[in-house]
């Protein structure tokens, strides 16, 4: 029985790699899904500003658009002053120069304004942009690092699975039924604990004096009767008492 919890031993040992293994196979697409959402995030807010920009853009075209028109339209009413016959009409040409001119002169700065603000948000977007691209090849090259390791997670799988049915086809039947029903019910991939000074150290728990001889004898296969565990003798256990 000795001889079969040893190959058990080395068993567990297969299984705890393929356990982590699988882990870590299972938490990269994970990993490259929140750095391609920092992507999106980061490409999407280069859009809002260039579409900021672009609608200051269109914004500070229309109002030129309209101070031209606003300055041809001073030009001609200023060219009638000749025309003018008397006092009252040559008031009323005044108040609307000077109203067109009042007009113009706040669209001017309108006009200014915007600019003022286009040059911002230019000078934010190309300090963003060069953060962003940084940070986008930097992503990505996590990304296809990680999309490496998932290849040769599989392969190394695929490997220890090979290496793992080989070794199980030397345990007998009944016995690795019972490892295998403990290893999957188990939250972390064990099913085999080290009994070493009257402690299981699958859990930390004090093993009776009497379950712990019997461990040692490994006349039959034991478990822990707080985590499930089979219960193997460490080597520290296996040797015997030195003599006084």
């Amino acid at each position: 029985m000795l001889e079969e919890l040893k190959k058990l031993k080395d068993l567990q040992l297969l299984d705890s790699e393929a356990f982590r293994l699988e882990e870590e196979l299972e938490s990269l697409p994970e990993k490259n899904e929140a750095l391609q959402q920092k992507i999106s995030e980061m490409q999407s807010r280069l859009s809002e500003l260039r579409n900021a920009i672009s609608i200051q853009v269109e914004e500070k075209q229309k109002r030129e658009e309209i101070l031209h028109k606003g300055e041809d339209k001073l030009k001609v009413i200023t060219g009638k002053q000749s025309a003018i016959r008397n006092k009252e009409e040559y008031n009323a040409l005044l108040r609307e120069i000077d109203n067109i001119k009042r007009f113009n002169r706040d669209l001017s700065d309108e006009i200014a304004e915007i600019d003022k603000e286009i040059e911002f948000k230019n000078n934010e977007l190309k300090l963003i942009e060069e953060e962003t691209e940084s940070k986008i090849n930097e992503f990505g090259k996590m990304i296809k690092d990680n999309e490496k390791r998932m290849t040769e997670l599989d392969t190394n799988l695929e490997k220890m699975i090979t290496k793992r049915d080989k070794l199980a086809e030397n345990i007998r039947p009944a016995i690795y039924r019972k490892y295998q029903r403990i290893l999957e019910s188990s939250p972390n991939g064990k099913a085999i604990a080290l009994a070493e000074d009257k402690v299981c150290t699958g859990c930390n728990m004090t093993l009776p004096p009497e379950l712990f001889n019997m461990v040692l004898r490994a006349t039959r296969i034991e478990v822990c009767p707080n985590c499930q565990c089979i219960l193997v003798p460490s080597q520290k256990s296996e040797k015997p008492a030195q003599p006084q």
